[in-house]
């Protein structure tokens, strides 16, 4: 298994997490890996499913609020969790790419929406961080 590039943060009612990455596609892939990963899936097979992901946005918090939030209704349409982005393009208003997952027959825990609360996007010494809080 993958290294870990995102941490679960303890939050009362909600999940809340914390991802990281070198640069902003890095930190929206594992942001997306660790919403799906949090959900503890029981998969149907190992046969990978592809979907195609476009997003327009007018800043960078919107960019990943609609992203994640564009992934979790193709999650809850299609049955399946994602856990890999492949970005063609990318840009701090507007991203294009696909993502990778599997079928699942259930999941322990269901995030019902991403939420904007307190939704935040900062870059430290040279390591992008994103902090996104989950309707559970």
């Amino acid at each position: 298994m993958a290294k870990r590039n995102y941490e679960v943060l303890e939050h009362p009612a909600d999940l809340k997490i914390r991802a990281y990455g070198h640069d902003l596609k890095e930190v929206f892939s594992n942001m997306l890996r660790g919403m799906f990963e949090t959900c503890r899936p029981e998969l149907v097979d190992q046969k990978p499913v592809i979907r195609n992901i476009q997003i327009k946005a007018g800043d960078l918090e919107s960019l990943l609020m609609d992203f994640l939030s564009r992934a979790l209704y193709l999650s809850d349409i299609n049955n399946e969790i994602y856990q890999s982005v492949d970005f063609e393009a990318m840009t701090g208003r507007e991203l294009r790419g696909k993502i990778k997952g599997w079928k699942f027959k259930k999941l322990q825990t269901e995030i019902k929406a991403v939420t904007w609360y307190d939704i935040k996007i900062e870059k430290k010494d040279n390591l992008w961080m994103a902090t996104v809080l989950f309707d559970i």
